[in-house]
This record gives C-alpha cells, structure tokens and sequence, in this order.
C-alpha cells in the first residue's frame, strides 16, 4: 500500500504563496506611509490620501487575482469553470457572493475602471454586494475602499491574503469539487 506522502499532488505545495506575500507587504507598506502623511495632520488629508492610496489596493486585488487564478490551475489544471469555483468563499453578508468573487471583481474594476463602463460580470458582483461602480463615482464612494471594508474592517490586505490562503487549502480539502 502506498504511503500517504506518495498520494499528494506535487501541486498542492503552494510555491506561489511567498512572492504573493512580498507583494502585499510591500504594498501595504506604501499604504502605510500614505497613512503616516495623514497623520501629521497638514495639508495631506484623507481625501489625498484615497487618491494615492486606490490605485495600490487596487495592485493588491490584481495580484491576488493572479494568484487565485494560478490556484485553481494548479487544483484543476484548467481555468475552466472559475466562476462556479470562485463561489466557494466565504459570503458576504446575505448578497449571495464569496469574498473571492468580490477580490476578483475590484481586481477587474481596477483594471478596466478608467475605460468606462465595468464589463457586466464586474457591474454584477459589486452591485450584489452594494458597491457603486459607475465611472464617475467620487472617491468617498469608490469600489475599492468600500469593497476592502467588506473583506476586512480595517483595510487590512494582510488579512484579505489569509483569507485567500485558506479558500485555496479548501480547494484541495473540499469534497464535492
């Protein structure tokens, strides 16, 4: 009988995971600093500090889309099916969506938000979960800020990465896959 070593997939080792860490911490800490400026209490407020700050968040989205994409391929072999296995996060509040589908969503938003209208996928997801996405949502009310209070309460992409971590073990551990 083989032993239980012998049964594991090479690909379950997840070798991805300390580059996605770099990039968060580094990331994270330039927010850091942008939330350093606000503290001084000059002329950097917390308006200036949405505007720095979105586009780094929005990074953090991207590469933790990557990095769940990569996952599924690794689990699957495929990214064929993504959507139905992007559910198997955890929900949020009672919209129906996994925090993973809102990652993935703010990953799409960031990238194409400047371009117009979010493609229909994106529009639903934040929708779902009561974020606004139109091309001229002011700052206060952006996807980003308002979406990474849903994964975290107090911003933390550091958070958000364990979270992923774990929808990623689930992904080896859940039977009905």
């Amino acid at each position: 009988m083989m032993e239980d070593s012998f049964k594991t997939n090479y690909k379950r080792h997840d070798y991805r995971i300390e580059s996605l860490d770099h990039i968060i911490r580094g990331l994270w800490e330039a927010i850091q600093l942008l939330e350093d400026r606000v503290k001084l209490k000059g002329w950097y407020d917390g308006l200036w500090f949405r505007e720095d700050s979105e586009p780094i968040f929005g990074l953090a989205f991207i590469a933790l889309q990557n990095y769940i994409n990569a996952s599924i391929i690794d689990r699957f072999d495929s990214i064929d099916g993504k959507e139905k296995i992007y559910k198997l996060g955890n929900k949020i509040g009672d919209s129906g969506r996994s925090n993973i589908e809102l990652i993935i969503a703010l990953a799409n938003y960031t990238k194409h938000k400047d371009w117009g209208e979010p493609h229909k996928g994106t529009r639903e997801i934040l929708s779902d979960v009561g974020l606004k996405c139109d091309i001229d949502v002011d700052i206060l009310e952006a996807p980003i800020f308002e979406g990474v209070e849903l994964l975290s309460h107090t911003w933390d992409l550091l958070e958000v990465t364990e979270s992923v971590k774990a929808w990623r073990e689930m992904l080896w551990t859940h039977q009905s896959l």
